[in-house]
């Protein structure tokens, strides 16, 4: 049982804060939108979280060992999530209190199979205990965290963000705001809705391990997990955008030919609500086979292999730049969450890591004199190597190409279109006789329009960028003066051969930049230490 006690003070947007969608914008001074937080969000918030389990290992026989137990976790909610009590607030689409989960039960079952087997098949697959298989199945669950609170926390009755879309030639002077703690329903909300679950995961597996002479362990299996109810962004009152009012964006050019976004609202009574929902899945599935060698004769290693594919809908909720960078927080269609199902931005098809250490023996002509012994004695190389597929990422058209008030949107994917990367920069490269895959309509500047598409039919992360390929080595040098005292010489080698690791290039097609891959590849690194020990 614990008890938690949070104390917290928010500021968000307390400045004020305006939003272009490209730099021509900025350049113009014509903000997408200006919002101003009047207040602060302070809060005392208390929670206790309960875990009650029983579990039990069974000895069938010699062989045969089960694993059971059964868990069950409840956690209050702080402050109901700050949810809506107010008639005002409840009437416009703002959500209530989040009302506690109390259906968290954890079971869990496993198995480990060792039979002794002395001829025949079987001995020849599992040896005489030397051969373990292995599975077993559980659920677990996560906590809806405190970033929710301190969320959710900046709303209206204690905090109010006024915001004005289309803020035309205000900047840097703040727009004019209501300065009181007023209700207003054009006001931007962001809450988690009442009836949102704690995540969960159900987590499952079956391995193969087996000793071989003595000093090998080979180990090969499948694992896998399927996440519910994990933690997305949505919005409940989009703006709407027709093919009417998209080609007239296109056929003047100017996005502020049609109503604004709030105008165009499903409700334009009231203004952005955003939900911060659990209803984001994940599958995972992978096989898996690895190598050991226990330390013999001076030298131990490992070697393991991963296959593996992470299906998602959504990678990030809050807005962690090095993920929604190239998978954005929110879907591009706020009423087709099936459409953003694919790999995840974490998913990494193969992997190989392998790990090594090799003490070098003394030579037999320094065995038996202690100067010779002390130089070409005690020398040890260690290191790690691992190689992996890259960071899948989307396409993005870097505006609000579709109109709904918010980012994430994609362009038509265009099949004549041909890619390839440049060999040496990893940037990209297209044929101009066949065009660019990627179509968005664009103004006279040559930059994507805002409101002019629709929703794109490229899908979410559908390019990966370049494998990871590193290795550190490290090597030392120990000089013993007794069984006490020693002095150890190091070096790293960090990237030890210089490898570039690109990452992913500029995605969005609002960037002079786009296709280029601007990160910083490392470099190789060297570290020397001494130290002396007693």
């Amino acid at each position: 049982m614990r008890r938690i006690q949070l104390s917290n003070l928010a500021a968000f947007d307390s400045k004020g804060t305006f939003q272009f969608s490209s730099f021509q914008d900025f350049l113009n001074n014509n903000a997408l939108f200006f919002q101003q937080a009047l207040q602060t969000a302070t809060f005392d918030a208390h929670q206790t979280q309960q875990f009650y389990f029983a579990q039990d290992d069974i000895r069938v026989n010699q062989s045969l060992t089960l694993n059971l137990g059964l868990r069950y976790e409840y956690s209050s909610v702080p402050l109901g999530f700050f949810g809506a009590t107010d008639p005002q607030s409840l009437a416009a689409l703002v959500p209530g209190p989040v009302r506690p989960d109390r259906n968290n039960w954890a079971p869990g079952v496993g198995f480990a199979f060792s039979p002794h087997y002395k001829s025949g098949l079987l001995s020849k697959i599992f040896g005489d205990g030397t051969g373990v298989l292995r599975g077993g199945y559980r659920i677990a669950y996560d906590f809806l965290f405190y970033n929710l609170l301190t969320v959710d926390a900046s709303n209206f009755p204690r905090v109010v963000v006024p915001r004005i879309d289309n803020a035309t030639d205000q900047f840097p002077n703040l727009a004019p705001v209501s300065g009181s703690a007023v209700f207003s329903p054009l006001a931007t909300f962001v809450n988690t809705p009442s009836d949102a679950k704690t995540p969960y995961s159900q987590l499952y597996s079956l391995s193969f391990q087996r000793g071989v002479h003595g000093n090998y362990i080979i180990e090969v299996g499948y694992t896998g997990s399927r996440s519910t109810n994990q933690v997305n962004q949505l919005q409940a009152n989009p703006g709407i955008l027709t093919a009417a009012q998209a080609a007239t964006v296109v056929a003047t050019s100017n996005p502020n030919s049609i109503p604004s976004v709030q105008q165009r609202r499903v409700f334009p009574q009231f203004g952005s609500r955003v939900l911060i929902d659990t209803t984001a899945q994940a599958t995972y599935n992978a096989g898996f086979i690895s190598v050991n060698r226990r330390l013999s004769r001076g030298l131990q290693f490992g070697v393991a292999y991963t296959f593996s594919k992470l299906l998602s809908n959504n990678d990030e909720s809050l807005g962690v730049g090095a993920i929604t960078g190239g998978s954005p927080q929110v879907p591009q269609d706020f009423f087709n969450l099936g459409a953003e199902k694919s790999l995840s931005a974490f998913d990494r098809t193969h992997r190989l890591v392998a790990n090594y250490i090799y003490e070098a023996p003394t030579p037999g002509f320094a065995q038996n004199n202690r100067a010779l012994k002390q130089i070409f004695g005690h020398w040890e190389l260690s290191g790690i190597t691992s190689r992996q597929s890259g960071q899948p990422f989307s396409i993005l058209t870097g505006v609000d190409s579709n109109g709904n008030g918010a980012a994430g949107d994609r362009p038509n994917f265009n099949p004549a279109g041909q890619l390839i990367l440049d060999p040496v920069t990893q940037n990209f490269r297209t044929f101009t006789t066949s065009g660019t895959p990627f179509f968005v309509p664009r103004g006279s500047n040559g930059l994507p329009l805002n409101f002019s598409l629709g929703n794109g039919s490229l899908g979410r992360n559908t390019y990966r960028a370049p494998g990871f390929y590193n290795t550190d080595f490290s090597f030392s040098k120990h000089i013993k003066f007794n069984e006490a005292r020693e002095f150890i010489l190091r070096a790293d080698f960090l990237n030890a051969f210089n490898q570039d690791n690109y990452g992913i290039p500029v995605n969005s097609l609002n960037s002079a930049d786009f296709g280029k891959n601007l990160n910083n590849f490392g470099n190789r690194s060297i570290t020397l230490d001494a130290k002396f020990k007693f």
